[in-house]
C-alpha cells in the first residue's frame, strides 16, 4: 500500500522514502534478531541502614551499564522504535563467572571498580546484581516506519536517501552507512545502523554543509564516500569518513568540468562517479579508489535523465523522452 518515491538498497535491506514524504525500512533477512539488555543495581553499605541505593556522590547510579558510566535505570528503558517487542520481563541472572548466585542475584566487592565475588566478606563495602531483558526486532519481510524527525513530519518532508559504506576498512560485520535529504535541505545521518543488531538505527544526525550549498541530492559508495548535489548544481564530497569517524570532518567542492556546467543527478560508485549535467549529459568521474575528489572528467556518448552505479560498478540511466 506504500508508494515509493525514492528507494536504496543495500545488502538484505531497502530503504526507501514513500508517499508520506517520511523513510521506511524493510529488512528482508531470515535470521531472527535478539538482543539483551542489561543493567547493573547498585548498593552500598551504611552503618544506619545496611546495604541500600543510598550512595556516595562520587558512585555511579543506582542502575547502570557495567562500567557505571551510563544511567540505566530499568523504567527509563524503552524499545528502539516499534519495530522491536519484548520477549520478557527484566529477571536477575543468578550465575556469574560460573558460580551459581543466591536467588537474589546479589555480587560483592569492596568498592565498584573492583572485582565481584558471590561471597559476601567482611570489606564488602558494596554489592551489585545483573538485571536483563530480551527484546527481538518484529519487523522481518515488513515495511517499518522509522519516526520522523519534527514532531509535525510534513514540516521536514524527505526527498532522498542513501546507503553504502559496507566496506569500509575495519567497519563491523553488519554495518551500513545510511544518508537523507530533507526538502528544506538537511542532510541527515542515521546513527546505530547494523543489519545484523540494529537495522533501524537509533536517530536522526544532522550534519552540517557549507552555506549556499544545501543539498537536494546525497549518493554514498560501498568505501563509504559520500557526495552531495546542492540546489545550485554544485558537488561537494565529505573527507574524513573512517570506520570510527562515520560522518568524516570536512567538506570537499568537486570541481566541474568546465567552468558554468552545474549537475542535476550523482552517483557514486566504488571507483567512480557518475553525474549528469542540466543539460542531460553524462559525465564519469574516475579516480575514487585513491583520491575522495577522483582525477578527472570524462564525458560519456548519450544523454540521460539521471544515472546510477552498482557495488559491482554497474551502471544503468534513465532517459525520459518527451511526448510530442
Amino acid at each position: 500500500e506504500l508508494r515509493v518515491k525514492r528507494i536504496s538498497c543495500c545488502s538484505t535491506a531497502l530503504w526507501a522514502i514513500c508517499g508520506d514524504h517520511q523513510v521506511h525500512l524493510r529488512l528482508e533477512s531470515e535470521i531472527p534478531i535478539r538482543i539483551r539488555e542489561e543493567s547493573y543495581e547498585n548498593q552500598r553499605w551504611n552503618p544506619l541502614d545496611g546495604f541500600s541505593n543510598k550512595l556516595l556522590p562520587t558512585d555511579r547510579p543506582c542502575y547502570s551499564s557495567q562500567d557505571g558510566l551510563t544511567d540505566r535505570d530499568l523504567k527509563r528503558l524503552n524499545l528502539p522504535s516499534t519495530a522491536w517487542v519484548w520477549d520478557d520481563q527484566w529477571h536477575l541472572e543468578l550465575l556469574h563467572e560460573g558460580q551459581h548466585l543466591e536467588a537474589e542475584g546479589w555480587m560483592y566487592s569492596v568498592d565498584f571498580p573492583r572485582a565481584y565475588s558471590a561471597a559476601k566478606a567482611w570489606n564488602s563495602c558494596v554489592r551489585r546484581r545483573k538485571w536483563v531483558r530480551n527484546r527481538r526486532y518484529n519487523g522481518l519481510r515488513t515495511w517499518v516506519s522509522l519516526s520522523p524527525i519534527v514532531l509535525n513530519d510534513m514540516m521536514e518532508p524527505f526527498i532522498d536517501i542513501a546507503t553504502g559504506g559496507s566496506e569500509i576498512p575495519g567497519a563491523v560485520a553488519g554495518f551500513v552507512a545510511v544518508w537523507a535529504v530533507t526538502i528544506n535541505g538537511l542532510l541527515l545521518y542515521r546513527e546505530g545502523v547494523n543489519l545484523l543488531t540494529c537495522p533501524d538505527g537509533s536517530n536522526w544526525r544532522k550534519i552540517e554543509t557549507p552555506q549556499g550549498c544545501e543539498p537536494c541530492q546525497v549518493s554514498v559508495g560501498p568505501q563509504g564516500v559520500v557526495w552531495i548535489l546542492a540546489w545550485n548544481g554544485q558537488l561537494l564530497t565529505r573527507n574524513g569518513i573512517t570506520w570510527n569517524c562515520e560522518t568524516g570532518v570536512s567538506w570537499y567542492e568537486v570541481p566541474p568540468p568546465f567552468k558554468g556546467i552545474s549537475f542535476n543527478h550523482i552517483s557514486v560508485g566504488p571507483t567512480s562517479s557518475w553525474a549528469v549535467s542540466r543539460d542531460n549529459e553524462v559525465w564519469l568521474r574516475k579516480g575514487l579508489d585513491s583520491s575522495i575528489l577522483g582525477s578527472s572528467w570524462t564525458a560519456m556518448i548519450g544523454q540521460m535523465n539521471l544515472v546510477f552505479t552498482g557495488s559491482d560498478s554497474q551502471v544503468c540511466g534513465l532517459l525520459i523522452q518527451d511526448q510530442k
